[in-house]
């Protein structure tokens, strides 16, 4: 599957409210599935806080390969909550697997950060990030 794919179906499970789907598409040892005791405690805090989030609107932008079992996947996504809408720029680490590619961890930039034209963002941006946050 390619990492496109990934996240078509990540993104459609968030829409869906699939949420047993997100929390598996997750890496074993992603730092923010560590929060959670488990699957079941994880559904819980998705149904509290995922519910009101609309994906409007997410583009790959570029890909860097890390080595055969590592990429990281640029992306756009402009998001609806109860706030309002939000757009921002990830920088997220896949980690291919037996099954196949999941989602370990992420860099977000928010417009603050970056307020150039989306696809002028590239990963220097995130890299030259004094405080380097993955969650």
């Amino acid at each position: 599957m390619t990492a496109q794919k990934f996240f078509e179906q990540r993104f459609y499970a968030l829409c869906a409210g699939d949420y047993s789907a997100l929390y598996d598409s997750y890496h074993h040892d992603a730092p923010f599935r560590q929060q959670f005791s488990g699957h079941d405690a994880y559904i819980r805090f998705a149904q509290q806080h995922l519910g009101f989030v609309e994906i409007k609107n997410w583009h790959c932008l570029r890909q860097r390969v890390i080595d055969e079992t590592q990429l990281e996947v640029l992306l756009v996504m402009e998001i609806a909550t109860d706030t309002g809408d939000q757009l921002f720029y990830e920088l997220a680490l896949l980690i291919k697997t037996d099954t196949g590619w999941r989602y370990h961890s992420a860099q977000k930039l928010g417009v603050d950060d970056y307020s150039g034209l989306p696809d002028k963002i590239d990963f220097h941006h995130f890299d030259s990030v004094a405080s380097k946050i993955r969650f």
